[in-house]
Formats: C-alpha cells, structure tokens, sequence
C-alpha cells in the first residue's frame, strides 16, 4: 500500500539525482491529489490535468497502435511536466525547470516507479 509519505520519499529521491526539478506530484487516478510538494493553491487542479495528460497520451499512443504507456512530456518555453502512470492507481508527475536533463530524468523514473508499483503490491 502506497502512503503519502512513500510520494514525499519520491520526490525527495528525484530531486537528489536530478538537477531543474520543481515539483513531484503523486495523483490518484481519480484527478485526486494524493502527495504534492509544491503550492496548495493549485493542487487540486494540477492534480486533474496530470490525470488528464496521461489519459491523452494513453489514448493517443493505442491510436498508434502502441502500447506500454512509459510516460508523457509537455514541453513548454519555461519549463516541462512529465507524467508517468504507476499502475492502474495512481500517475506521478514531476514539473521541472526547462534546463531539465529530461534523459537523466526518465532513467531516474523508473526506479521510482517500479519502487511504488511494489509498495502497492504490483498494481
């Protein structure tokens, strides 16, 4: 089982290795904000359009004909989001600076990622 305290661990494992990062969320898949270490503010609609994003790029990738949503990236002019489903419960999204090594951080994903899969029984 996956505790907010297992997203603040995240962020705080993704913020060591990977220089430019502003943000780790980790979203419910309902849109619900579950762990977040960034304004309150706004949380709840960030929440929403992390959840939003990941289902596009699902959708958009089966319309390719590809499967194995690995994760998605909004890039813009002053920054970037990256989005990555964990399991069928939750996504994980980071927001970063736009100097972000986005390979270095995708490859520091993963663990991440697997690491949270299994606190949540490989969901």
């Amino acid at each position: 089982m996956i505790i907010r305290q297992n997203g603040l661990q995240v962020a705080a494992t993704l913020r060591h290795a990977v220089d430019g990062i502003r943000r780790v969320l980790l979203v419910q898949r309902d849109g619900t904000p579950f762990s977040d270490d960034g304004p309150e503010e706004d949380r709840d609609r960030l929440a929403a359009l992390v959840v939003a994003c990941v289902e596009m790029a699902h959708h958009t990738a089966a319309g390719a004909s590809l499967t194995g949503l690995a994760a998605c990236t909004v890039r813009t002019d002053d920054g970037a989001v990256v989005a990555t489903p964990v399991g069928d419960r939750f996504a994980l999204a980071v927001v970063a600076e736009p100097t972000v090594n986005l390979v270095l951080l995708q490859r520091v994903l993963v663990p991440q990622v697997e690491h949270l899969l299994a606190l949540d029984g490989g969901a």
